[in-house]
């Protein structure tokens, strides 16, 4: 009986953790870097979501030594991203309002000063589905 309600349990557990696919957003290329987005929640939704964004050099190198912003919409402050060691990944929630129509904009500064805004529409605003 036990086992039974284990299997149950851990199952309940399972699908609870299975969920939508994963949105990503890019890539996009700057200065030899490509820049790739996920969300969560996935698929966006209005309010905070967490965006990863991962740079990477070459084929495979992490992209570090960049400063991350982000903001969702242009009347928002940039919110900077906290750099997950040296992975060249990239984390913060920030608001979104219209996750239809909107976008993501991610400032990226290198040290040296030089500094681009890429910006990533969400799915349903590209017409990708």
């Amino acid at each position: 009986m036990m086992r039974v309600i284990l299997v149950l349990v851990l199952s309940s557990l399972l699908l609870a953790c299975a969920g939508d696919d994963a949105v990503l957003l890019g890539p996009q290329e700057w200065d030899e870097a490509h820049f790739i987005v996920e969300s969560r929640p996935s698929p966006i939704r209005r309010g905070m979501t967490e965006f990863i964004v991962i740079a990477t050099r070459g084929k495979s190198r992490p992209g570090v030594g960049f400063v991350i912003s982000l903001r969702a919409s242009e009347d928002r402050e940039w919110r900077q991203a906290i750099q997950d060691g040296y992975t060249g990944v990239y984390r913060r929630a920030v608001w979104v309002e219209d996750p239809l129509a909107g976008r993501l904009a991610v400032q990226v500064k290198k040290k040296d000063g030089t500094e681009t805004t890429l910006y990533f529409p969400f799915p349903a605003a590209s017409g990708e589905s």
